[in-house]
């Protein structure tokens, strides 16, 4: 039994990051069993997946009796599982362990990455983002963290610095791009794509994750950036990526000052094949990036750390990315793409990168094989 940890229906980027995972692994003639903490989502996401629940680690409370007291056979039945059933854990959190979250979640996460290595577990965090860790609470968390892992992979260069900043360079610690590319989307039925489709992706994080100026701004900037894609003849629509970012449909909406087509859409898998049917997408949303660009979509990247900017340079378009109220970068990359030969070569460009990403996510996954003993 494998632990798949740090995902969940709550994000469609989280969601599709379990998803890949489970095709990486269920792709092989026996494939482990997977479970979930019960924060992955509801019971009907969880039997959707075929993922087993776990069974609470805390002390002491209602899941933790039944852990102890249950016998395997109810368990089973039941789709229940507890830590003595699990031989690894594979964690896809995303971004979680760093300053703008606070010493917390690195905290607990060190504490359960501490418990599974006292219980031989195998422990790999996929590639994510980390850091900046700056106070010492959390640089002595991380240290922990790190060191009760078997593998563990930064997404890009920054975040890998982050993690050598506080442990310095130790073998077990790697780089790998986002794995999301390998999955393939699927354009839902009755969707009719048109050829001149923007999407804009806004992000609630955006608002409660940077500093007030940049939070007071981000509103207005999407509503001046929607213009600025009509003046340039193309289509503005408004893509939902997660639930949460509903909440700020309106309030562009009445800067606007004029309709707004609105698209959501909660498969992850027929979310990246809408994404993969657009003209351009303009996100704060990290996986829509990803899902666009690992298509061959042009992105501008409009986001709240560093991750967004290190994903553009994985790309080889470092010069895609703008802050709020950065109208040069949004006029030159707007004349980029809507220009027929910029636009081309734009593309031909990110299939050629999408080729060398591909291939280092398979040698990630041949790494965390050969730490599992799994064999193709």
């Amino acid at each position: 039994m494998i632990l798949l940890h740090g995902t969940g229906t709550h994000n469609k980027g989280a969601e599709l990051m379990a998803i890949a995972v489970l095709e990486h692994f269920r792709a092989r003639p026996n494939p482990p069993e997977f479970a979930v903490p019960p924060s992955f989502g509801n019971y009907r996401d969880r039997v959707k997946y075929g993922l087993w629940t776990l069974l609470a680690e805390r002390r002491f409370g209602r899941s933790k009796l039944v852990a102890w007291l249950a016998h395997s056979s109810f368990r089973k039945k039941y789709g229940l599982v507890n830590e003595n059933d699990v031989v690894a854990v594979l964690d896809a959190s995303g971004f979680a362990f760093g300053d703008q979250h606070g010493p917390g979640p690195t905290q607990t996460m060190a504490d359960h990455c501490r418990r599974w290595k006292r219980q031989r577990k195998k422990v790999i965090l996929l590639p994510q983002a980390f850091g900046p860790f700056t106070g010492s609470a959390i640089r002595s968390a991380c240290r922990v963290l790190v060191q009760n892992c078997d593998l563990v992979f930064a997404r890009e260069e920054q975040s890998y610095q982050h993690l050598v900043d506080v442990v310095g360079q130790q073998p077990h610690i790697r780089m790998a791009p986002d794995f999301t590319p390998l999955v393939r989307g699927i354009i839902p039925e009755g969707w009719e794509p048109k050829d001149n489709i923007l999407f804009v992706v806004p992000n609630m994080r955006m608002v409660d994750k940077t500093d007030q100026t940049t939070a007071e701004r981000y509103i207005p900037f999407l509503a001046d950036t929607i213009k600025a894609v009509l003046h340039n003849g193309l289509h503005a629509i408004i893509l939902i990526h997660t639930p949460e970012d509903r909440d700020l449909v309106k309030p562009i909406q009445d800067i606007c000052d004029f309709p707004l087509d609105v698209v959501e859409e909660t498969c992850p898998l027929r979310l990246k094949g809408v994404l993969g049917t657009a003209y351009a997408v303009i996100s704060s949303r990290f996986h829509a990036l990803v899902g666009a660009l690992s298509q061959g979509v042009p992105a501008l990247a409009l986001g709240w750390s560093h991750k967004y900017s290190q994903l553009m340079q994985d790309y080889g378009c470092p010069e895609a990315v703008a802050h709020v109220g950065d109208q040069v970068t949004l006029t030159r990359w707007l004349e980029a793409i809507v220009c027929e030969g910029t636009r081309k070569e734009i593309r031909e460009h990110l299939n050629q990168r999408n080729q060398h990403l591909r291939t280092r996510v398979e040698e990630m996954w041949s790494a965390v094989d050969g730490v599992l003993q799994f064999s193709q």
